[in-house]
């Protein structure tokens, strides 16, 4: 089901995407509303599941510098009974179902290439139903699924804001505090 995300929630997300630990507060004297809504709003995106507020590990800060994409080809039959055994590994950030020629696609974050290439071989190659296996290692990620805001969920002047989350000056679009009222 689609969940209509208008200008406000646009303008709510994109400040906790910059910042997640930024309190309603800060955000309420950015966009010009009271601090109340800006919490019930966050409350229905997140019970309405568009936002997720979360921790996330940045795999290359703690020791895994080696990232790789995985694409698997499954025997017939076994593709999610496979899917789920990968998902609970912990060196598996991302599992997915795709179509074409390959039947699941991984994210691996190892701490060396040696540790990948043993997992992908030894782990992967081995594991009862893979049928083949292609790696393709990801020197530099420009976007990560962190950083997706959707074609149409852009607030076009965020990057006009001040950099001062307590500016009371901040300025708004006009329709977001028409939503607001």
């Amino acid at each position: 089901m689609t969940r209509v995300v208008d200008d406000l929630d646009r303008a709510i997300i994109q400040r906790l995407q910059r910042d997640g630990r930024m309190s309603s507060a800060q955000i309420a004297r950015q966009l010009g509303v009271a601090e109340r809504t800006v919490r019930a709003r966050i409350e229905k995106l997140v019970s309405d599941n568009v936002i997720r507020l979360v921790a996330s590990v940045v795999p290359s800060t703690v020791g895994f510098a080696v990232t790789a994409d995985v694409f698997l080809e499954i025997e017939a039959g076994r593709v999610h009974e496979i899917a789920n055994q990968i998902a609970a590994r912990p060196e598996v950030g991302y599992v997915g179902l795709s179509t074409g020629d390959r039947d699941i696609s991984i994210q691996i974050h190892a701490q060396s290439v040696e540790q990948l290439y043993d997992f992908v071989s030894n782990e992967l190659g081995n594991m009862s139903g893979v049928v083949r296996t292609n790696t393709f290692i990801i020197p530099k990620i420009i976007k990560s699924h962190f950083d997706f805001v959707g074609p149409d969920m852009l607030v076009e002047d965020i990057d006009d804001q001040p950099d001062d989350a307590d500016s009371e000056t901040a300025v708004q679009p006009d329709s977001i505090a028409e939503i607001a009222e």
